[in-house]
Parts: C-alpha cells; sequence; structure tokens
C-alpha cells in the first residue's frame, strides 16, 4: 500500500530539518505510519523494499549489486531531507543510512527515523575507523551497522537478517477469532481444541504484562508464533522484535551477541560491540532454545532479569535496559532442570508464566482445520491447485488422521503442499500422501543424526506406485523426486541458508527458490529455529 503525501506539505529541502512543521515535527501521524506499514504486509506478493541513503551513488550500486538476486526493490536517496521524503513514501522495510550526509549527520538523521517508526531496522553506514560512531548509532537502536568499502556478501547478508526482522514484527500473527480467510498475508494460530484454547488465554495474559515468558513445544508446532502474538498483543509493540537463536553460537559468543562486549575481550575484538538487549532497549527479545544457554551466561540472565542490569563481556561498569525477554524450548524445561541442564534460579522466574504448546497428535479434531487452511492458503496465494476447488479425500484425512507427525504442524504443511502439487487435480488422494508421508522421518533424533536416512528413495517403490497410478510422464515424476530429495539434503545441512545451499549446488539463489517453491518444500522445516 502507498501513502501519498500532499504535495504542499514537502517543498525542495536544503537540510533535513527544513521538513519539518513549525512545532519541530516530521508533518506525518505517528500511528498512522504504523497502521500503514502493517497493512503493506497484509498483501500477499508484497515487494521487499531498501531505501538507500547516501550521497554517494556507488553505494546504491553495490546494494543493488548485493541484492541481484533477492527480488528486492531499492531506492536510492542523496540528503536526509529527500531520503525522510521518500522514507515516508517508499515504505521502505530496512534502511541503509549513511553517517555522514551533505545536509546533516546520520545520527541525527536516525533520531528522526526512529520517531517515525521505531520498528524499522536500520543498517547505518560508516567509515574504516568510526569503530566510536558505530557504536553510538547501536545504542541509538541501529540494527547493525556497515563498514566503507562495502563487502557484497556483508551487505547481502545483514539486509537479509533485516529484512526477515521487519517480516517478525510486522507480519500479524491472527489468533483464530481474528482470522479471515482472504487474508493471506498474514500468519495464523489454527485451532479450537481445549489445549490451544488454554495457549490463545495465556497469549492474552502474557500480553498485558511486561514479564518474561517460557515458550514450551516440540519442534514445529508454533513456538515463534506464539511469540510474536504474545509481542503484536502486547504493550511493546511499537518497539523493536528481535529474535536469536541460542544454539548457532558458542557459549562466550552467545554472551556478546547479547551483552555486548568490551574491547579486547574476545581475541581480535579491537571495539566495544552492543548486544541485543541494548540494542534492543524498551523492546522485546526471543531467545530460541533455553537449554543451548550456558549455565554462567544463564546466572548473568537470571540477575538481568531481577535487575534490568548487566555487564558487557569484559566490562565493570553496569548498564541499565528496560528489554523484555522471552524464552522458547523444544523439550520438556522442568526435566531439564532436574538434569541440570538449566538452572534452578532460572527455571523459577521463567516457570511463574509458562506457555505449553501441545503437539499436533494430540490435537483432537484440529487436523481438519489446519488441512483445510493449508490447502486453501496454497491455492490462493501459491496458485498450486484451483481456489476453493480442491479437496482431500476420505482416504487421504485418514492416513493424516492416523500419522503421528513427529514434526508437528511444519511437517503437516510441508506434506500436505507436495501432495497437492503431485495430485494436479481438484482432490488430494491417499496415494500422494502416501508416497509424501513414506520419506518423512518418524522421529526427530533419528532425522537428526542423520539426514541421510530420512530421505532414502525406493526407486522400485516409487516407479511401482507411479505406475499403477497410470502415470504417462514418469521420467518427469522422478526427476522432479530425486531433485526434492537432493535438495532436501542439502538445505538440512546449510540449516536452511539458501545462499550457502545455492553454491553448494552450483546455481543461482533465484533459482534454488523457484526449486524449493514448485518441489513444495517449506523452507522453515530446515532452519534450526523453527
Amino acid at each position: 500500500m502507498w501513502f501519498v503525501v500532499p504535495a504542499r506539505r514537502y517543498v525542495t529541502c536544503r537540510r533535513w530539518t527544513d521538513c519539518l512543521s513549525p512545532n519541530g515535527q516530521f508533518p506525518f501521524d505517528d500511528k498512522h505510519c504504523d497502521t500503514l506499514t502493517t497493512q503493506n504486509y497484509l498483501g500477499a506478493k508484497r515487494e521487499r523494499r531498501v531505501l538507500v541513503i547516501d550521497d554517494d551513488p556507488g553505494v546504491a550500486t553495490v546494494v543493488t549489486s548485493a541484492l541481484s538476486q533477492d527480488e528486492v526493490r531499492i531506492q536510492h536517496a542523496e540528503t536526509g531531507a529527500n531520503g525522510l521524503q521518500q522514507l515516508v513514501q517508499f515504505r521502505p522495510d530496512v534502511l541503509i543510512l549513511d553517517h555522514l550526509l551533505p545536509d546533516g549527520e546520520g545520527l541525527q538523521i536516525l533520531g528522526r527515523v526512529n520517531r517515525i517508526d521505531a520498528r524499522l531496522p536500520v543498517l547505518f553506514v560508516t567509515s574504516r575507523n568510526s569503530s566510536e560512531l558505530a557504536i553510538e548509532a547501536m545504542k541509538q537502536g541501529a540494527f547493525d551497522f556497515l563498514s566503507k568499502p562495502l563487502q557484497l556478501e556483508k551487505v547481502q547478508q545483514k539486509t537479509q537478517q533485516a529484512l526477515e526482522s521487519r517480516r517478525l514484527m510486522l507480519m500479524p500473527v491472527h489468533l483464530p477469532s481474528q482470522v479471515d480467510p482472504m487474508i493471506d498475508g498474514a500468519d495464523h494460530l489454527i485451532g479450537q481444541c481445549p489445549q490451544m484454547q488454554e495457549v490463545y488465554k495465556s497469549i492474552g495474559r502474557a500480553a498485558a504484562h511486561d514479564v518474561p515468558v517460557l515458550i514450551e513445544g516440540e519442534m514445529g508446532t508454533g513456538k515463534q508464533l506464539v511469540a510474536r502474538a504474545i509481542y503484536q498483543h502486547g504493550r511493546r509493540k511499537d518497539r523493536p522484535f528481535m529474535k536469536v537463536a541460542c544454539s548457532d553460537f558458542s557459549p562466550q559468543m552467545l554472551e556478546s551477541e547479547l551483552f555486548g562486549h568490551e574491547a579486547g575481550a574476545l581475541n581480535g575484538a579491537t571495539d566495544r560491540r552492543i548486544g541485543k538487549l541494548e540494542q534492543c532497549h524498551g523492546g522485546t527479545v526471543l531467545l530460541e532454545e533455553v537449554s543451548a544457554i550456558s549455565q554462567p551466561l544463564q546466572s548473568k540472565l537470571v540477575r538481568f532479569i531481577q535487575e534490568k542490569t548487566f555487564e558487557r563481556l569484559g566490562g565493570q561498569s553496569p548498564v541499565s535496559v528496560n528489554t523484555t525477554l522471552l524464552f522458547t524450548s523444544s523439550k520438556c524445561t522442568e526435566r531439564l532442570t532436574a538434569e541440570g541442564v538449566i538452572r534452578h534460579d532460572l527455571y523459577y522466574l521463567l516457570s511463574s508464566f509458562l506457555i505449553r504448546i501441545p503437539p499436533l497428535r494430540e490435537r483432537h479434531g484440529d487436523l481438519p482445520r489446519l488441512v483445510d487452511h493449508f490447502v486453501g492458503q496454497f491455492c490462493r496465494v501459491e496458485r498450486i491447485g484451483q481456489a476453493g476447488a480442491v479437496r482431500t479425500s476420505p482416504d487421504a484425512l485418514r492416513l493424516l488422521t492416523d500419522y503421528p507427525w513427529p514434526g508437528n504442524v511444519s511437517e503437516l504443511r510441508s506434506i500436505l503442499r507436495r501432495a497437492l502439487i503431485e495430485s494436479r487435480g481438484t482432490v488430494i488422494a491417499g496415494e500422494y500422501l502416501r508416497s509424501a508421508l513414506r520419506d518423512a522421518p518418524r522421529d526427530d533424533t533419528s532425522a537428526a543424526s542423520n539426514p541421510l536416512s530420512t530421505h532414502v528413495c525406493d526407486w522400485q517403490d516409487f516407479i511401482d506406485g507411479k505406475i499403477d497410478a497410470g502415470s504417462n510422464d514418469l521420467y518427469s515424476d522422478a526427476v522432479m523426486e530425486m531433485e526434492r530429495h537432493v535438495l532436501t539434503i542439502i538445505l538440512r545441512k546449510t540449516s536452511g541458508n539458501q545462499a550457502k545451499a545455492a553454491r553448494m549446488l552450483g546455481i543461482t539463489r533465484t533459482s534454488l527458490r523457484k526449486k524449493i517453491h514448485y518441489l513444495g518444500l517449506a523452507i522453515e522445516e530446515f532452519v534450526s529455529t523453527v
């Protein structure tokens, strides 16, 4: 959705401050801004947008080159005044902001950007020797910083991270009472079983208080959706939201990621670094997989929860911030505490507000609702099948009901997409589901210990099944099956990192994304933080 700014409000400005109204405010309604930015995410095919504010055209060229395969629309402004105008009109998802502009300093512009849209991820561009400037930008809420000369891989990596952070903040998470089947540019929590009703009540209670919350549930049950629902319905919904996958870091690096570090605290750490808790002051941080946090760091988190203060790694001075923490765990935290993995004092703090998400196999009666929702979504959004015409056969529904679903809702979504692609008709029959379910892992442990074991295709059974089904395109079906297995293995090995997977496969990221789409793979199934 585009917001057209009245022409009389804006004239050519020599300095960005000339754009302010007489009362010193940018002539724009902040509340209106939030509404529009959220509505931007209600479109199923909304393009992603990056705004570059830098007087050097070469920076925009580098950014365009770095994101050339990522289907991102890029806009360039050479002054702070023009950049602030385009911020309103262009509605970027990420802002790349230079530290020094012809009409002002980047930090001043950053302060104005935060007043317009505090949730906009800003990548602050500095010169090679401007570490103090980068630190100050991070303290003021910048998402990250880039040093000149810009490196293509760094620009691409950090921009993608910022785009994902923006999506998590603005993509609505709808509860059942809010679900509109025609609104597909949103995530949905589906289910009416008693256990899920308790989850919805807990979301409402948690959103009303600024307290740490522990969300417990097996892989694929929707813990991140619940965390985002708490954030979006809470008091801090207009402030930043960031997530940290704790299992992606070593203990020392995780401490630096959360609390930051002083110069010399780590090998190669020549400058101070601002951590996520300080960077997200006033907002919310989601820590995924609490069991991956070391005991010493758990102790530091206990102190932070109780006192809202901490010291950076290698530092002595206390830092005070007001950041709310949400935690997730895919394993029983009570058992992990008894085993000594989680400290008792941390568990006692978190268990005071614990939300348990039931596994799909225990959600009696919800499976047909989930099937209808996903099938309808695939038809409307991804054009897989004819909207409103595709149905699931009784035989297929029985197969889905009898299956134990070790991967829970994420696995169901992936299986249905694949079956819908292969069915090529208006009915999802049991034969297509049997093929998809045959290759699915039966438990998380075996899948994690040996990724290859879950993707070995029995070609004799595959060919016999296709012949029995009357296939006249056996070669194409076999090639598609082979591609699906190869991509599944590589994506698991790269934990869903598409750039790395594309390099290993020797294809472009665009080609990989197209294959993921038409093969019916769900990228969230491969990301370790699901």
